[in-house]
């Protein structure tokens, strides 16, 4: 699953995607620039409980809130001021 969103990054808006990460369960939201697929973000689900919130969540549910805690962290603009992917827990 795939969900584009946009972001006013720099005073330019940005296309980006999140999608759930591959593997046998949804333990993590990768986000990254939709023209290149470059990773920016990568949200894992660390710990028990966010381990099981990553199972049971519906994935839509997942995704959004993956892209609010990066956008209301500042990690997509640190990603791409830095060049550097950005690692946080779900």
């Amino acid at each position: 699953m795939i969900q584009t969103f946009e972001q006013t990054i720099g005073g330019k808006v940005t296309q980006l995607c999140a999608s759930l990460g591959e593997g046998p369960t949804p333990h993590r939201v990768i986000i990254s620039l939709a023209d290149s697929a470059k990773t920016l973000v990568i949200l894992d689900a660390s710990g028990i409980i966010s381990t099981i919130k990553a199972e049971i969540e519906e994935p839509e549910k997942l995704i959004a809130d993956a892209i609010a805690k990066s956008q209301d962290e500042g990690l997509i603009e640190r990603a791409i001021q830095t060049g550097a992917i950005q690692e946080a827990s779900l």
